[in-house]
């Protein structure tokens, strides 16, 4: 699946790459907003933040609305041509989990306990690992590079990582006491944070899936 030849193939490779850099910004964007809350910043604060990851997630969908008109109206081939809808699909998807954690940390008063701040951190750096090393595997994808497989390891190695924390994190939030309103509302922030590391760990399949195909 490399990108050498016609004005048309250059040009999906450019609009996929530019999409991840908007999903990334859009994970950016709720790290800063994770933090935020986990420093006790006001709630107009995370607004804002959910605010500029909205934004950030409208680009990442404009670009892939370009993209998905691109590839329907292009020449590639059809096996290709559906294998690069996935993949601009799966990147969308991880933007879209990012701007869910910030929607929902500006509708809910969360409040994230002493105890669970330092995993709730450790999730969030692990994310911001693992997004790097998705951004890096697409773009190996795209260019037919073989190390696309090892980035997308690194992927599925973070991904693993991230739920080892979330198990802590749900074990010591039961076991504390708060009331159960406070732990189902902090619980429902865990998942969906963790959600981004699921949905960039589908992203990787689809790069093993892809590459063997090109082996094949």
């Amino acid at each position: 699946m490399r990108f050498r030849s016609g004005a048309g193939q250059e040009e999906v490779a450019r609009l996929i790459r530019e999409h991840l850099e908007q999903v990334a910004a859009a994970v950016e964007a709720m790290a800063e907003g994770v933090r935020a809350l986990v420093e006790g910043k006001p709630a107009a604060e995370l607004a804002e933040i959910a605010l500029k990851t909205h934004e950030r997630e409208g680009r990442a969908d404009d670009i892939r609305r370009k993209t998905e008109l691109t590839l329907v109206q292009g020449a590639l081939l059809a096996g290709r041509r559906r294998t690069l809808l996935r993949l601009v699909e799966g990147e969308d998807r991880v933007a879209n989990a990012a701007e869910a954690v910030m929607d929902y940390l500006a509708l809910q008063n969360v409040k994230v306990p002493e105890l669970l701040r330092p995993l709730v951190l450790q999730i969030l750096q692990e994310t911001q690992r693992q997004m790097q090393a998705v951004k890096l595997a697409v773009e190996a994808l795209v260019e037919g590079k073989p190390e696309a497989v090892k980035l997308a390891e690194e992927v599925e190695y973070r991904e693993g990582r991230i739920d080892a924390l979330e198990r802590r994190c749900m074990n010591r939030l039961f076991a504390a006491d708060l009331p159960l309103a406070e732990k189902l509302l902090i619980r429902d922030f865990i998942e969906k944070l963790v959600e981004i590391s699921d949905r960039a760990e589908d992203l990787s399949d689809l790069v093993f899936t892809s590459m063997a195909a090109r082996q094949a």
